[in-house]
């Protein structure tokens, strides 16, 4: 999510340092004892659920596509992908941005997803966008448009406090929540992993120190017939727990926080794995053609921000440079994801597509603050109207502009004789 209150940060860590020099940092709440040795076999473990678990959701995607290739005969298959990033409150602008999609016309309106994957804000919009429908897409955008003042409750006056968890809790974000994605809604995710829709997750592992994704239409399912909602949503709001500001979340023994911590768009292609798609496909069906792939990448936050004069103090340095670090981080995922694109497309002949689209630079908060209802509701109706205009998305990578700068690099070669 979105760098939240940072100055508070400053504020802790000044107030730390302060009640160490009065010994007082000695004291702690409970703590996690986990020796060496066992975490090693935790991870060990981890690791090899994590790869089962990739190479299962592999062969998921190319059964469902190639389901739909043998029952369609001929013509071409396309694969839709759908990344929503994370931005704290700033998610309004997605969920707008996906109502309006559902009006654009022709080919740019808003597809049935076969996988959809969420960082941080971006986790908590994704179940909504994997159900796919109209319904579903307007309940999570009224439920941005609409935050309650409980969503975030500060542990005051000694949110500081070295032994507490977190800055804050969240009992009205995690009351909303579970009261969208109950029991009902999950029956809906339910079916769509019965289609053989993905729906990807990620978090980051504090005691791993790297991201975790987890496949949330297996759970959604199970949680369907045991009617136990709590591993879904505890995943969720893992994704979302920004460090130090809200709690971090314990998840099969490990710690888990803000996916956006380790990357803040989950979109990969893995072009040279064994267990990746393309090779995967290429060992399955040696005959068939790569299926065409779009990658529809939102960024709920500014690509280029507004600039503003940072005043020399570090309670006010640190704001601006944490968001520019997780920018950089997030700009550098897309531009390898394009990278990987452009190198499939010229190496296998496949038409694979990136694009992407971000909150304008021109737009400015109405008020200050977070989740705020108007700045929200501001970024979801822009978000609608930039969602209705196929003009909205960025190219980064598609067969036909590859085709064009080839034949500029041809003429531009043949005038250099």
């Amino acid at each position: 999510m979105k760098n939240l209150n940072a100055v508070r940060c400053g504020l802790m860590l000044g107030s730390m340092l302060v009640l160490i020099g009065l010994g007082v940092a000695g004291c702690s709440g409970q703590s996690r004892v986990l020796d060496d040795e066992k975490l090693q076999q935790m991870a060990a473990e981890d690791e090899a659920k994590f790869h089962e678990e990739f190479r299962a959701g592999v062969h998921r995607l190319m059964e469902r596509t190639a389901r739909r290739m043998d029952q369609a005969g001929q013509g071409e298959e396309i694969i839709d992908v759908l990344a929503i990033s994370g931005g704290g409150d700033y998610g309004a602008f997605g969920t707008g941005f996906l109502v309006g999609w559902g009006s654009a016309p022709g080919s740019f309106k808003r597809p049935d997803f076969d996988c959809v994957t969420g960082v941080s804000t971006g986790a908590l919009i994704s179940p909504f966008a994997y159900v796919g429908t109209d319904e579903a897409y307007r309940t999570v955008e009224n439920f941005y448009k609409n935050p309650k003042s409980d969503w975030v409750s500060m542990h005051e006056p000694f949110f500081f406090l070295p032994w507490n968890p977190s800055f804050a809790t969240i009992p009205g974000l995690h009351r909303d929540l579970t009261g969208v994605i109950n029991q009902e809604f999950v029956a809906k995710m339910a079916a769509q992993e019965e289609e053989g829709k993905l729906l990807l997750v990620a978090a980051s592992n504090l005691d791993l120190s790297r991201q975790r994704y987890w496949h949330m239409g297996p759970i959604a399912a199970e949680a369907a017939k045991t009617g136990d909602l709590t591993p879904l949503h505890k995943r969720l709001l893992a994704s979302s727990a920004i460090p130090v500001v809200f709690p971090p979340v314990e998840i099969d023994g490990f710690l888990y926080a803000d996916g956006g911590v380790t990357a803040n768009l989950l979109v990969r292609l893995e072009p040279h794995s064994q267990d990746g798609f393309i090779q995967t496909w290429k060992q399955k069906y040696p005959n068939r053609s790569l299926p065409k792939v779009r990658f529809w990448v939102i960024i709920n936050n500014w690509v280029r921000p507004p600039a503003g004069a940072v005043q020399q103090r570090w309670t006010e340095v640190m704001s601006p440079a944490l968001a520019m670090s997780v920018r950089s981080g997030t700009m550098a995922e897309l531009r390898w994801l394009a990278a990987e694109a452009m190198y499939v497309n010229a190496e296998f002949g496949a038409d694979i597509e990136v694009r992407m689209v971000a909150i304008p630079s021109e737009w400015r908060p109405p008020v200050k603050g977070d989740f705020k209802p108007e700045t929200m509701d501001s970024l979801a109706e822009l978000g609608e109207r930039m969602g209705a205009d196929p003009a909205s998305w960025q190219v980064w990578c598609s067969k036909a502009l590859a085709d064009t700068t080839k034949a500029e690099d041809t003429v531009y070669q043949e005038k250099s004789r």
